[in-house]
């Protein structure tokens, strides 16, 4: 994972990196708002991705600043965020939308393309 900012706008404190996450306290140098941020992008395998979401709860839940977490979770939360391939079952949502559900996160709605690829195809 790579993370740039623009230094003259904000600073940033690398708070925690790991192989699935990088941890940053923010401030914004004009308004001086402070807020969290974590960039995910966990492995694929579900035990490996269910270490991070444990993780990220504890984290989570003694934050006082605004948290941000953002990246590619590898997984889904519903139905609709994939297109063919099997079915989804139980299992394969359940880890996301507890660690959501725990931290009382909601999914930001996006803007554009909502699938930036389909069946390996850009």
């Amino acid at each position: 994972m790579l993370i740039l900012w623009d230094g003259s706008r904000v600073n940033c404190d690398v708070l925690e990196v790991d192989s699935q996450h990088i941890h940053l306290n923010v401030i914004c140098k004009v308004t001086q708002v402070s807020f969290i941020v974590t960039f995910v992008y966990p492995v694929y395998c579900i035990v490996e991705r269910r270490k991070l979401w444990d993780h990220l709860t504890l984290v989570g839940s003694s934050l006082t600043l605004p948290w941000i977490v953002a990246g590619d979770f590898n997984c889904y939360s519903s139905s609709n965020d994939k297109v063919g391939g099997g079915d989804l079952r139980p299992y394969d949502i359940k880890d996301l939308l507890d660690f959501r559900m725990a931290l009382g996160l909601e999914d930001a709605p996006s803007m554009g393309s909502f699938f930036t690829w389909t069946n390996g195809s850009i």
